[in-house]
This record gives C-alpha cells, sequence and structure tokens, in this order.
C-alpha cells in the first residue's frame, strides 16, 4: 500500500490515557474488540496499537493511523467504537491527545493482529530537537529509517512523525517481532547511522518501553511525507 505526500496524509495520532486501576480488564476487553472489528470492518482504518507502559496497566498509549479524515470519521460512528467510548467513559481519567504529521510510515507486508501480551517488543521515543535543527533531522530519519524495513524482517512497524503545531517535537514508534529483533536493530547499520547523526540535532530523548496489548495493523502500509 504505497502512499506520497501528493495523495491524502494519513491522520496519525498518539493517545496517553489514564485509567483507574478496577476498570482494566474492561478496558482491555473494549480495546480489543475495538481494534479487532475495526481492522476487518475498516478499510481505510490502517493501524491500531494499543499498549500499556506500567505494571498495573494504568498508564495507556494509543497509536492510530487512518488513511485520511473521512476514514477516521467512519471509525469515529462504528458501533464497536461506542462501545469502547462508553467503557472509557467510566475507565479513563486523564487523556492526552498528540496530532501528529507523518513523515514516514513502514509496515512490513503481512497484516498484524496480535490480541495478547506476547514476545514484541514495542517502543515509543519522544524526541525533543534543538531549535533550528527540525530540517536537518527530518533529513536524517529520512536517511537512515527508510530502509530499516527491508533489511530486518523483525522490525514490524516503524511509524514517525513530528508534532503537528511543533516540528521540533518527534515520536517514533516501534514493534520489533521479538528481543532478538529490538537488539538486531539496535546493532545494525541504520541504527548506529542514526545514532551518529542525530546526536548534535537532539536536545532530549524520552524512551519508554511500552508492552502490547492489542497491536493491529493491515499490512505493508509505505508513506513517505
Amino acid at each position: 500500500m504505497m502512499m506520497n505526500s501528493k495523495q491524502a496524509v494519513p491522520l496519525f495520532r498518539l493517545f496517553k490515557l489514564k485509567i483507574t486501576a478496577d476498570q482494566r480488564a474492561n478496558f482491555l476487553a473494549a480495546g480489543r474488540q475495538n481494534l479487532l472489528t475495526s481492522l476487518a470492518n475498516e478499510p481505510g482504518t490502517l493501524a491500531m496499537y494499543a499498549t500499556h507502559a506500567d505494571e498495573l496497566g494504568v498508564e495507556n498509549d494509543v497509536v492510530e493511523v487512518y488513511r485520511d479524515a473521512p476514514s477516521y470519521d467512519i471509525h469515529a460512528n462504528s458501533p464497536q467504537f461506542a462501545a469502547f467510548k462508553a467503557i472509557a467513559k467510566q475507565a479513563v481519567v486523564q487523556q492526552e491527545v498528540v496530532n501528529l504529521t507523518p513523515v514516514l510510515l513502514l509496515e512490513q507486508p503481512q497484516p498484524l493482529r496480535i490480541s495478547t501480551n506476547a514476545e514484541q517488543v514495542v517502543w515509543l521515543l519522544e524526541v525533543s530537537v534543538k531549535p533550528g535543527k527540525a530540517a536537518a533531522y527530518r533529513q536524517v530519519i529520512m536517511r537512515t529509517m527508510q530502509a530499516v524495513l527491508a533489511t530486518e524482517p523483525g522490525t514490524l512497524t516503524l511509524k514517525i512523525g513530528h508534532e503537528a503545531t511543533d516540528s521540533q517535537k518527534w515520536v517514533i514508534f516501534a514493534v520489533f517481532q521479538d528481543a532478538a529483533a529490538e537488539q538486531a536493530h539496535g546493532q545494525s547499520a541504520a541504527g548506529k547511522q542514526y545514532q551518529t547523526d542525530s546526536q548534535t540535532l537532539v536536545a532530549q530523548t524520552r524512551s519508554t518501553r511500552l508492552f502490547g496489548d492489542t497491536l493491529v495493523q493491515r499490512g505493508g502500509l509505505v508513506f513517505k511525507g
């Protein structure tokens, strides 16, 4: 599924949701149903990843990609989202939505439908770029990351963008098949080149190891903004 900047730019969002521990099971089940049904029934819903960062599962990060705004509207009016929203109204005590401008969205060709806390390794990197260095950092991303999935079969997805209102704040979201694949990426030429080339451009990186609850993607997405 090749996309380019001449087509509609995909909607790329990060949700940070804090929930109450006693609603965790309900929230997890409703989220799983929402994600799996949406991928099956909505062609414009391209990828959705529900994860948590802490042992209790109250700190949740959700990443979503839709083909365009009309595709999101279809999802937002779906029965499975309505059911999830009803549970979320009881469970979620704090919410932050980060709208992202996609720069590089890559997936392996095969679909992904994982609804267990399996062996996949998920990372969220929130990168603050030094003032005036956003364009240079973008060049580093494009130079080092475009070929990652082709050379690293264990890297299942790589989704990179910056905040829609602040090009100095970037998000890198990656799912690896397992710990060995994660380690292979870190030792790869691309991984090492990124570290070298970005070192003088980045002010701060916050790296969060996430644990997958439900991870779904249509597969084969290639978007270069």
